[in-house]
């Protein structure tokens, strides 16, 4: 797995509060495909999770969820004390805590591109029970509903920080179309979306949350670029002096899901 992009404590924070959610839609369509193959909802384990936004929603139907992350800091803004739910630090391309064939469903949010693929792969395969899950999924850049914002948007997302991002950030901006799974029959779903209504400030918040951002305060300490564009985006969206008449802006993330299943074949 790639480097701790989470090691600071401030983009941790960020990423448990402004990074947007998955809908019910997407966590039924895992359950769902799951079911198609197996009639066991035992344990589930979701690799690069996190704060536990993509771990949390698995609770309700499995009787054991693990959440593994490289980051201490992500780990330690999970939530604790959920009676069927633990997190732990470790790689995603060693799951040796893991016994063969004991695991029923393995998930990766927005994490695949970090990985190094053959190794995970291995992983997951030796893990997986016969006719086990793996679903990886995720949402591509933000789409606004004004193109002067974004303008504004691509202004700090590509040239300020183009230079910052993390190796593979291109196949997040292409849904991870040059992605495939190792297992036969496998599926794309691209139905989904994310949606939210934000004001500016929550809006910058979700920006201050970017890895690269943080990235580039190492070199741009005193930058004012987020300031810039806070005040751009309140252009644009009319902002006057009075916190009522903050206009929301209309937000969505294109979800991509790819979704495999170790044959029935593999029973020993």
């Amino acid at each position: 797995m790639s480097r701790d992009l989470f090691k600071w404590s401030k983009i941790a924070t960020a990423y448990a509060k402004y990074r947007p959610t998955y809908g019910k839609e997407v966590f039924d369509t895992i359950i769902n495909f799951c079911k198609e193959t197996n009639d066991s909802l035992s344990l589930a384990i979701d690799v690069g999770c996190g704060s536990g936004q993509s771990t949390i929603p698995l609770a309700k139907d499995f009787d054991k969820v693990i959440g593994i992350d490289v980051s201490v800091k992500q780990i330690e803004n999970a939530p604790e004390n959920l009676p069927n739910v633990s997190f732990r630090t470790g790689l995603a391309e060693d799951l040796s805590f893991l016994s063969d064939g004991t695991v029923d469903l393995v998930t990766v949010a927005q994490t695949l591109h970090w990985l190094d693929l053959k190794a995970f792969f291995g992983e997951v395969q030796r893990i997986l029970k016969p006719g086990g899950s793996l679903v990886v999924y995720g949402y591509g850049l933000a789409v606004l509903d004004n193109s002067k914002a974004l303008e504004v948007q691509n202004y700090i997302y590509r040239d300020v920080l183009g230079g910052y991002w993390d190796r593979g950030r291109d196949k997040i901006e292409e849904h991870y179309s040059s992605f495939s799974l190792p297992f036969p029959e496998w599926r794309r779903n691209d139905s989904f979306k994310i949606e939210r209504s934000w004001t500016v400030d929550e809006y910058m918040g979700y920006l201050s949350s970017w890895s690269a951002w943080h990235t580039y305060l190492q070199d741009h300490p005193n930058s004012d670029a987020m300031e810039l564009v806070r005040q751009r985006m309140k252009d644009v969206y009319g902002y006057g002096k009075e916190d009522s008449l903050q206009e929301k802006m209309k937000i969505y993330w294109p979800v991509f899901m790819l979704m495999g299943h170790k044959p029935l074949s593999a029973l020993k």
